[in-house]
């Protein structure tokens, strides 16, 4: 601790990278000798090292000689695949932001993200075109669509070996190319979305060297996970897929892609690949927990487990030490506007039942003063705020958002309650922000309440997140039906399901109630559903 009661993790063991993350991917691969890299849990298929460098070169290639600059942005829609990462390495290397969005994604919400960052050409998977499709006539700027993981033009659409072919000359000489350098410091890379504190999603602008100094934590040790095979279930569009993908590509090991969590073949995978490292969230932590199916794959490879986006349940970490014989279940605590994780689990520490951890090397974390903002002592409970090279640019074309999550000083609010004992380790309370946390995803109230009230039979209403062991966290609605109107639940959970990605859906139930409680500005007081939960639940 240099100033009181700030915790700071200390000094790096290794600089921070001043070159792009593009460069120093681009060095692993040509130096690598050929293996594979990517490789499809379902199906066996595999896409090797030296194929994703040819790839991600002439595409990047193309996109200059397209006519795209630094100033551009390109899109990926897409399930996970081995063939999502052609684009993003190809951002990387021409020095052009890449912006990622759900293949799960409705119409309306692929509209307002993709007009955040409005993207110059979307890459899509064959799935994910027909959303992208109907909505790319709505959009503030219309992108060029390029499939992603077919050969040949589909509706309309040109194939990625369509487009290089139409802008790189065959004798095109993968060995003599460069990417193209960044001012590590100010240019984007990546653009993701969150819904920060509040509201709708915003667009998170991450810059090389947030995600160099992620990188020089995992090679600096002390908090590194194993640099081992890994398998992606996360999704490739959110932080955790794409910083777990990166970090493995970068070590020189590959990635198992699933395009979605099955419990038998991810069970599978972790036999057949002797699978040592375990990254998980909890829905997936919690079925390891419980489920049966443990007896019918051989375990044994497994020596460490590590949990993120959000806390787990004592008695699911108390089942998996169990389960795999391992000494304790790795935490991990941060957020897109941070990268990834800015605290977690030390390699040598000791952490009791529940905490996240302590605070990473580079990285400085006050508990403050919720009412005076003063830096709270160890067992004060107050907002976790951290400073790092982690903490993002800003969200993009929103000064005043960004200004709200970002103080004067550098001192990023996260919105999350917490405290710190005497051996300065972690622990999370709960949540100022009323963001609900669904199998590590974000699901902004606000968001489902608008919706909710442009149904003609619905006066008013109000969302919380009400706790799931399998999920987390589900979105709950509580309604106020207009007069004479009878509305069902099953109608009102049918109206949301119609319009949003499956995580978003109210899972949780809905009560109709006589009115929403709101402050004298018209906030809903969240609290107070809350306590109608905990009261009905007494009541059961």
């Amino acid at each position: 601790m240099t100033e009181e009661n700030v915790i700071c993790g200390g000094e790096l063991r290794v600089p921070i990278s001043n070159v792009s993350i593009g460069i120093q991917l681009h060095n692993t691969l040509k130096q690598s000798m050929e293996m594979p890299v990517f490789i499809d849990a379902f199906t066996g298929d595999s896409v090797s090292n030296k194929q994703l460098l040819r790839t991600a070169s002439r595409l990047g290639r193309s996109l200059i000689n397209f006519g795209l600059t630094k100033d551009d942005i390109i899109g990926v829609c897409s399930e996970n695949n081995l063939h999502f990462f052609d684009v993003v390495l190809a951002g990387f290397f021409s020095g052009i932001a890449v912006t990622t969005f759900s293949a799960q994604y409705t119409q309306g919400e692929l509209i307002h993200v993709a007009n955040l960052s409005q993207p110059s050409i979307i890459f899509s998977s064959v799935q994910a075109s027909s959303t992208v499709l109907k909505v790319k006539d709505q959009l503030k700027r219309e992108p060029k669509i390029i499939i992603i993981n077919q050969h040949e033009n589909y509706k309309g659409c040109q194939s990625v070996e369509n487009f290089i072919s139409e802008n790189v000359s065959k004798d095109f000489n993968i060995d003599e190319y460069q990417p193209v350098p960044v001012n590590v410091k100010d240019d984007v890379a990546l653009i993701l979305y969150s819904s920060g504190t509040t509201g709708l999603p915003k667009g998170v602008m991450l810059t090389h060297l947030n995600i160099n100094t992620v990188h020089a934590v995992q090679v600096d040790g002390r908090y590194s996970l194993d640099v081992n095979p890994c398998i992606a279930f996360h999704p490739f569009c959110h932080t955790a897929g794409l910083s777990l993908t990166i970090r493995t590509v970068l070590f020189g090991s590959y990635v198992l892609v699933m395009v979605k969590f099955d419990p038998h073949v991810y069970l599978r995978t972790i036999r057949d690949y002797r699978i040592e490292s375990l990254q998980l969230v909890p829905a997936v932590a919690q079925f390891l927990a419980q489920t049966n199916l443990l007896e019918k794959y051989d375990m044994s490879s497994v020596t460490s487990v590590m949990c993120a986006s959000a806390p787990l349940l004592k008695h699911t970490e108390e089942e998996l030490r169990k389960r795999f014989k391992v000494p304790i279940v790795k935490q991990r605590y941060g957020m897109t506007e941070t990268t990834i994780g800015f605290m977690g689990h030390s390699v040598s520490g000791e952490y009791p039942l529940g905490s996240i951890g302590s605070v990473f090397p580079s990285v400085s974390v006050k508990i403050v003063d919720i009412q005076t903002g003063e830096a709270l002592g160890p067992f004060e409970t107050g907002e976790i705020c951290c400073r790092t090279p982690m903490v993002m640019k800003g969200y993009i074309n929103n000064p005043r958002a960004t200004q709200e999550m970002i103080d004067v000083d550098g001192w990023l609010h996260t919105g999350d309650v917490g405290y710190y004992d005497s051996c300065y380790r972690f622990f999370l309370v709960d949540r100022i922000k009323d963001l609900i946390k669904c199998k590590g995803l974000q699901v902004a109230p606000l968001e489902l309440e608008t919706l909710l009230l442009s149904h003609p039979k619905i006066l008013d209403c109000g969302v919380i997140g009400v706790p799931n062991e399998r999920y987390g966290e589900v979105p709950m609605a509580f309604i106020v039906q207009t007069r004479g109107e009878n509305l069902s639940e099953q109608e009102v959970e049918k109206f949301i399901a119609d319009q949003v990605a499956p995580y978003k859906q109210l899972r949780g139930g809905v009560r109709f109630v006589s009115q929403i409680p709101r402050n004298p500005s018209g906030k809903v007081l969240r609290r107070f559903l809350r306590d109608e939960v905990k009261k009905l639940k007494s009541n059961l």
